[in-house]
């Protein structure tokens, strides 16, 4: 293989595997993820010093006394799918990962959205917002806040792209309530309770329903 130069910026993006793949190095390596100028940006993000204010904030929550008052608690992760607020039970993620390309399924449509390979493994990509009747209002645009979700159950594992993240909440049962009417008539069935954070309502989604629906709708 050639020398390859220590300082390539974001060279798989213009002519490697996310550009027009002109790279000539791809014919050795065959995917960016192979070549070590890849491996040195990723090491160089990671050795980048930390945001201003990034410690104190962390520092901040792990120092934050435990609420042992509150009973029961459920861990889930909050994320939104276009203008809907909602979120998973921990225990269903995997993983949360940069947006990535969605490779199209001939002759399918409906929910699927295609393949997407995370870390080597081809996923299922499903159309979250087609599964739960959520409209999608205007042109669909790239959010940089905007995420992937590897979700699971059991043997089966589906990639869901969303429109951001907000992060893991513990969440006391007896704050989850009933979803209203409203939410009832745009989520279904799927959604099993509705509780409070930062101003918004957040519909809490039901785990094995959600799952019976994918399994029955991509048969």
């Amino acid at each position: 293989m050639t020398s390859l130069p220590v300082a390539t910026v974001d060279c798989w993006n213009r002519i490697g595997v996310r550009g027009d793949r002109s790279c000539p190095e791809l014919a050795g390596v065959v995917h960016c993820q192979n070549c070590p100028v890849y491996a040195t940006a990723g090491r160089r993000f990671l050795d980048m010093p930390a945001l201003p204010g990034y410690r104190e904030e962390w520092t901040e929550r792990l120092a934050a006394p435990i609420d042992e008052e509150c009973g029961e608690r459920e861990s889930v992760l909050i994320f939104r799918a276009a203008d809907e607020w909602l979120a998973m039970n921990v225990q269903s993620m995997v993983e949360v990962a940069m947006p990535k390309p969605v490779h199209r399924v001939p002759h399918r449509a409906g929910i699927l959205q295609g393949l997407v390979n995370l870390r080597g493994e081809l996923h299922l990509c499903i159309h979250l917002a087609k599964v739960l009747g959520i409209e999608v209002r205007g042109e669909v645009k790239a959010d940089p806040q905007a995420r992937l979700l590897l979700i699971r159950r059991e043997a089966d594992r589906w990639v869901l792209p969303v429109d951001a993240v907000d992060r893991v909440r513990r969440v006391p049962t007896q704050e989850i309530e009933c979803p209203p009417a409203t939410v009832t008539r745009a989520l279904g069935h799927l959604v099993r309770g509705v509780f409070h954070r930062d101003g918004r309502a957040v519909g809490l989604l039901d785990e094995a329903r959600f799952f019976d629906l994918l399994r029955s709708k991509l048969r």
